[in-house]
């Protein structure tokens, strides 16, 4: 009897795959063996070796799942549930060029006359280090201390005044003009600091 060769059950897209350094630590801390999910649960496999795509507000979480099938086919998309957001995971991650696309399509999208300014796209890069957002702004009253993007407001000086006594010591607030309208980018406190540290604008 010919032995049984395991890579007979591996789906045809991991065969080869290597797992990324990230994946090896989730599944350590949750006691996992790749090898054995490869083989026996693959979808498990792949969440574990997806990247981040997107932060989408819910309701557009199927539009952005479709942009990243038109630039990358083959890759699996998973949702993750949160609120306001919810993240999307590529897997396999998309390469620079899929990236790049998925940049180009995403802000035709939000500037389609259905979507309009109600809904922004835009890549932050922070010393946490960098994230896609395709959202809704949340409305101001709506508001519920989270990192977001929050209007709009009846012009600049509503913006600018709106933080007042409002905000956590964990939190500031940017007044920004987005498409003839105001908002507030509320972003976290420890952020700011990281970046005067970075530029020596803090004087230490």
């Amino acid at each position: 009897m010919t032995p049984h060769d395991p890579s007979d059950v591996v789906p045809e897209d991991l065969r080869g795959h290597l797992p990324s350094r990230t994946a090896r630590e989730r599944a350590d801390a949750a006691g996992l063996d790749l090898d054995r999910l490869k083989r026996e649960r693959p979808d498990e496999y792949r969440i574990l070796n997806a990247e981040e795509l997107v932060r989408v507000s819910p309701d557009l979480a199927d539009a952005a799942a479709d942009l990243a099938w038109q630039v990358a086919g083959g890759a699996r998309i998973f949702r993750v549930p949160g609120t306001p957001a919810e993240r999307l995971l590529a897997f396999p991650p998309l390469d620079a060029a899929a990236l790049a696309a998925f940049d180009d399509l995403a802000a035709d999208l939000v500037a389609r006359p259905d979507v309009g300014d109600l809904a922004y796209y835009r890549t932050v890069r922070d010393p946490h280090g960098e994230r896609r957002e395709l959202m809704h702004p949340i409305a101001p009253d709506a508001w519920a201390g989270e990192v977001a993007l929050v209007g709009p407001f009846d012009g600049e000086e509503a913006a600018k005044a709106w933080p007042a006594g409002r905000l956590p010591a964990d939190l500031m607030a940017d007044p920004l003009p987005y498409r003839g309208r105001w908002y507030c980018d509320v972003f976290d406190a420890e952020e700011a600091w990281l970046d005067a540290r970075a530029s020596g604008e803090d004087g230490g």
